[in-house]
């Protein structure tokens, strides 16, 4: 019978070791505030009237305003 060697028999792999520290995530990501335009609220506006549950266009457009501001 033949003997069978192992593939890697006397070599060890060789990875790179990092000399630095791992950085850290930062406490709060940055990102910058979204500036709520009159065109970001007249098309919530439009969408909340297309869904059907919305109001008068004027309901539509406070609604659509305050779901901007609170991020929705």
């Amino acid at each position: 019978m033949a003997k069978k060697s192992k593939p890697f028999a006397g070599k060890k792999a060789q990875t790179p070791v990092r000399n630095s520290a791992i950085p850290k995530p930062s406490a709060s990501p940055s990102k910058r505030p979204v500036e709520i335009t009159h065109e970001l609220i007249s098309r919530r506006a439009y969408f909340i009237h297309l869904s059907g549950k919305g109001g008068s266009e004027s309901d539509n457009w406070y609604r659509a305003l305050q779901e901007l501001r609170a991020g929705a």
